[in-house]
């Protein structure tokens, strides 16, 4: 994937283009992530959606979709405060998106606003405290919250 052909989804979104030796990746507002992840998955080649990621950087939670074209990846990049952890679904463009989205929103607390499995936990036992933090975010103690389940 070349910036050239991210550029134009760039354009229409505001964002801003990086690239690594096997990686383009195309930061975004979170009011641009549907348009730029449905633009990529437009381009030729470029439907697969692979993984979702997301990171705890402090205050905010990165969130990155991977897609994948042979040899090569793109990514399209949001962040979202801690405080207001919302991102709109993209389940219904890229049904991919339904149990990668579920898995970001047990382990790191990421709520996506009209993906079904929000209500649900999808990796988290029954008995994970709610008001403990998601478990991969900086903030959770894994010795508190064994403690909060009885396990120790």
């Amino acid at each position: 994937m070349s910036a050239e052909e991210l550029q134009p989804i760039a354009a229409e979104t505001g964002g801003t283009i990086t690239t690594s030796k096997k990686s383009t990746t195309l930061t975004v507002l979170p009011d641009r992530l549907l348009a730029a992840c449905t633009g990529v998955a437009s381009l030729p080649g470029f439907y697969h959606l692979t993984p979702i990621t997301a990171l705890d950087t402090g205050d905010q939670i990165a969130v990155m979709y991977h897609f994948w074209k042979g040899t090569t990846f793109a990514t399209v990049r949001t962040s979202v405060p801690k405080t207001n952890a919302k991102l709109p679904s993209l389940s219904n463009a890229l049904p991919a998106a339904q149990l990668y989205e579920a898995e970001v929103k047990d382990l790191l607390g990421v709520v996506f606003e009209g993906n079904p499995f929000m209500k649900s936990k999808l990796l988290l036992p029954d008995e994970y405290p709610k008001d403990a933090p998601p478990p991969l975010r900086k903030e959770a103690d894994p010795a508190k919250i064994r403690r909060m389940m009885g396990l120790e």
